[in-house]
């Protein structure tokens, strides 16, 4: 019985305790290791960073073509009928002003009103009449001309005096014809006259005055003495002019 109890009471054996250390260790490596991955995927999951708006130019926007619109007196109208309506409409929107052509055109045709004893009956530009440096009577010059003999025919100007009148600009001429603006303008207003006198004028009420460029309507250079050819064109004219004959008492 003695030898019994005294085995039962004897102390463990320590032989096994390195595999408590071990197993710590273990544990603890393991804990790293999971540690260090879940780090790894952390930062392999950052968010890219976030682009700013982007702002769209002006250029980029579509523009729309303009839309017709139709008045009400276009409404209520047939299908047949709304294409060509609308086609119509946009005609008369889009009609362009008149092309201004290069060579001067007529710049006053005076309607024949009197005004006392002295009338303006025609006031246009030479190039309706004669080539430049030319005195010779051209055809729209004539067909503009027999215009006005009628109403210098008439009874209501029967008692008036005819004055034509040459205008040059101040652009200088020197040819064998033609040595100055003076016998260019003078040669110009009598070729009007003879005109007049060869569709029944008589001679005895027709007058040919030449001035050369003494009387500009407007100033042939601008204030740094640059040429206005706009203005040239326009002060190179004929000039008819109506004047009451007075009779003697």
């Amino acid at each position: 019985m003695s030898a019994s109890y005294h085995d039962s009471t004897k102390p463990p054996s320590h032989a096994d305790d390195w595999l408590i250390t071990y197993a710590d260790m273990i544990t603890l490596l393991l804990c790293f290791f999971v540690l260090f991955l879940v780090m790894s995927i952390a930062k392999k999951q950052v968010l890219p960073p976030v682009e700013p708006p982007k702002i769209v130019a002006k250029t980029d926007v579509e523009v729309l073509p303009p839309q017709i619109l139709l008045p009400d007196v276009f409404k209520n109208i047939p299908p047949r009928y709304e294409d060509e309506m609308e086609e119509e409409v946009a005609q008369k929107q889009l009609v362009l002003p008149p092309v201004i052509e290069a060579r001067p055109t007529p710049q006053k045709m005076a309607k024949a009103e009197p005004k006392g004893d002295r009338i303006t009956i025609l006031e246009i530009d030479s190039s309706a009449f004669f080539d430049r440096g030319s005195a010779t009577l051209s055809g729209s010059g004539r067909t503009l001309l027999q215009d006005v003999v009628g109403k210098l025919k008439s009874d209501e100007f029967r008692d008036y005096q005819i004055t034509v009148e040459g205008h040059t600009d101040d652009t200088p001429i020197n040819t064998a014809q033609f040595p100055s603006n003076w016998e260019l303008s003078t040669a110009r207003a009598s070729a009007v006259a003879r005109f007049l006198l060869d569709q029944g004028i008589a001679a005895t009420k027709l007058r040919a005055s030449g001035y050369a460029d003494t009387f500009p309507k407007v100033p042939n250079h601008d204030a740094d003495g640059n040429v206005l050819p706009h203005n040239q064109a326009q002060n190179r004219r004929v000039v008819i002019k109506l004047e009451k004959i007075e009779k003697a008492e």
